[in-house]
C-alpha cells in the first residue's frame, strides 16, 4: 500500500500495487474504486470525468464493484468466482479506451446537460448548498488536466497550468450562472475552497426536462441472452453500437443495488434506443423489447438467420446475421440510418 496522486484526478490517495498481476488498485474519494494495468492507455482527460460520474463509492464496500482495464475474459472469470462465493477479486466492471472516449460528451450543450444532472443527483434537498471539492469540480465540469505534445515519434503528456484549468472552470460556472441554472457564492476557486453553489428554479426545471427525456443521451440497453455461449455475440453487438458512437449497456455489467427488474426497467427508460437480439428466443429479451416499444423507444431487432420469430414481431425490419462477424457493420449502419 502506497500514498500517491490519483492517476485520473490528481487527488492524494491510497494505492495497492499488485506486482504479480502488473496492476494497481486505487481508492479515490472523487473517482471511487478502480484499477489500471501498466499497459493501460486510457486518456486521463477522459478517464477523470468518466470515473467521477460512474464511480463506485469507497463507503459502499458491500458492493464489491470496481472499474478495471483488465480484459473482458478475466473480468468474466472473476465474476464467476464471485458468484461461486469467492469474493477475493470482487466484481470487476470492464472499461477500455474506446468505451471511455465514447462516453465523453461530444458537444458543449451535452456537457452542460451532464453537469446539471450530476448536480441534481448530488443535492439531496431543494435549494441546499452543493459543495464540490476542487478535483471533483474539475472532473465533473470536464476540464482537461493534461496536454499532449508530439515529440518526434512519441507523444508526451504534460500537466496543464492550474491557472489555465481554473480559467476554464470559471468560464463553465459563469455560463451556468448566465443561463440562470445555478447561483454561486462569489468565492475564488482554488484547491482549498472548491466551489459552492445552489441550483436555481430554472436549473431544477431543466434537470426535470432532462430526466423525462433522455433522448440526448448515448446509452443503449441491449436485450439478449447472457451466458458463456453468447460472449462473441455480446462483443459483436457492443462493437456495432460503439462504432456508431453510443455506449452499450448490458444489465449484468452495471452497478445496481435493487432487484434486477426495477433496475432493468430504469435502464430501458434512460436509454436512447434499445437493441434486442432474439436468436435464442429469450423471454426476457422479448419482454424488454415490448417494454421499450410501449415507451415509444426505438428498437433495433437482430437475430441469426433461420431463427423463427414470434408472429407479432416477425414483420419488423430485422437485421439477419449469419455469423457474429456480420453484426458490427450491419448494426452500425442501421443505427446511423434510423437513429442519428
Amino acid at each position: 500500500m502506497v500514498n500517491c496522486e490519483c492517476p485520473a484526478c490528481g487527488t492524494m490517495i491510497t494505492a495497492h500495487p499488485d506486482f504479480h498481476r502488473q496492476i494497481v488498485f486505487y481508492e479515490c474519494p472523487i473517482c471511487g474504486r478502480f484499477e489500471l494495468n501498466e499497459f493501460s492507455v486510457v486518456d486521463s482527460n477522459y478517464l477523470a470525468p468518466y470515473l467521477a460520474y460512474n464511480r463506485f463509492p469507497l463507503e459502499n464496500y458491500t458492493e464489491y464493484r470496481y472499474h478495471t482495464t483488465l480484459g473482458k475474459e478475466k473480468c468474466d472469470q472473476y465474476k464467476q468466482q464471485f458468484d461461486s462465493g469467492d469474493v477475493r477479486n470482487g466484481w470487476p466492471v470492464h472499461m477500455d479506451e474506446e468505451m471511455v472516449k465514447n462516453w465523453y460528451p461530444k458537444t458543449f450543450s451535452e456537457r452542460i446537460d451532464r453537469i446539471l444532472l450530476y448536480l441534481g443527483a448530488k443535492g439531496k434537498h431543494i435549494g441546499q448548498y452543493i459543495t464540490l471539492k476542487y478535483q471533483e469540480c474539475m472532473s465533473v465540469m470536464f476540464i482537461d488536466w493534461y496536454e499532449y505534445e508530439t515529440n518526434g515519434q512519441t507523444i508526451e503528456r504534460k500537466k496543464r497550468e492550474s491557472s489555465d484549468c481554473e480559467h476554464e472552470l470559471t468560464y463553465i460556472l459563469q455560463y451556468l450562472e448566465e443561463c440562470a441554472y445555478i447561483d454561486r457564492e462569489n468565492i475564488p476557486i482554488d484547491e482549498e475552497t472548491g466551489a459552492w453553489l445552489t441550483i436555481s428554479p430554472k436549473g431544477y426545471a431543466r434537470i426535470d426536462e432532462l430526466q423525462k427525456n433522455t433522448a440526448h443521451g448515448r446509452n443503449v440497453l441491449v436485450a439478449m441472452k447472457f451466458g458463456d455461449d453468447t460472449k462473441p455475440l455480446r462483443e459483436a453487438i457492443r462493437k456495432g453500437i460503439s462504432d456508431a458512437g453510443y455506449i452499450a449497456i448490458f444489465i449484468d455489467e452495471v452497478q445496481h443495488n435493487e432487484l434486477i427488474t426495477p433496475e432493468l426497467l430504469k435502464y430501458i427508460r434512460d436509454s436512447k434506443f434499445v437493441v434486442a437480439d432474439l436468436t435464442h428466443q429469450n423471454n426476457g429479451a422479448y419482454f424488454e423489447e415490448g417494454y421499450a416499444m410501449g415507451l415509444g423507444k426505438p428498437v433495433i431487432q437482430l437475430c441469426k438467420q433461420d431463427t423463427k420469430l414470434h408472429f407479432d414481431i416477425a414483420q419488423k425490419n430485422t437485421i439477419m446475421w449469419a455469423t457474429e462477424d456480420d453484426i458490427p457493420e450491419m448494426l452500425t449502419n442501421r443505427i446511423k440510418a434510423t437513429i442519428d
